[in-house]
């Protein structure tokens, strides 16, 4: 969230996906940025699935768009209008699947990455990063990684967060990534 609010105060024209891999991490985003940012700067975007009564504080609810009691997107004109744009990890695919432009987004911040599965984190990233996109993982590798139910899942590697992987590789090893990282 400090990310967040460090970018948004030396680039005032920057546009942010934030997400994370849970409806209440998402909402804990979007309550600590309240005091920052207007429903006019600030959308937060749920599955059209999620119900009313699991959004909490009630705060939030100036910060979606509901119809006939159902989540909804407002017009890619208005989404593209906002400062921030807050999702789960699961469901940031949607400016792809809407028509936003590769490429809109600034940045792409994930919260608790060491939480979310492999695919959750690129679900949020690989449909619409652009060139000049800037992604920002934060989170903590060695906490608890994703939950994963699937046995074969398991098996598979995806127990591993995107963000533990990564910070296995060599740039980030404390030994061979000194100074490269």
């Amino acid at each position: 969230v400090e990310a967040i609010r460090q970018i948004l105060s030396k680039q005032p024209v920057a546009k942010i996906l934030a997400c994370a891999p849970s409806n209440s991490a998402a909402d804990r985003i979007t309550e600590l940025l309240m005091d920052h940012l207007t429903p006019r700067k600030m959308f937060r975007c749920n599955a059209v699935f999620r119900t009313r009564s699991t959004l909490k504080p009630d705060a939030l609810i100036d910060y979606c768009l509901i119809r006939d009691n159902n989540f909804v997107l407002p017009t890619v004109a208005t989404l593209e209008s906002y400062s921030v744009i807050v999702s789960t990890c699961g469901n940031a695919s949607f400016p792809y699947n809407i028509g936003m432009k590769v490429g809109h987004f600034t940045h792409i911040v994930v919260d608790e990455a060491g939480q979310a599965t492999e695919p959750e984190v690129l679900t949020a990233i690989k449909a619409i990063v652009g060139e000049d996109t800037r992604v920002v993982l934060s989170g903590d590798p060695k906490q608890l990684g994703p939950v994963i139910r699937s046995s074969i899942a398991r098996d598979l590697g995806l127990g591993k967060s995107y963000l533990e992987r990564l910070m296995e590789r060599p740039p980030y090893n404390a030994q061979t990534g000194r100074g490269r990282s």
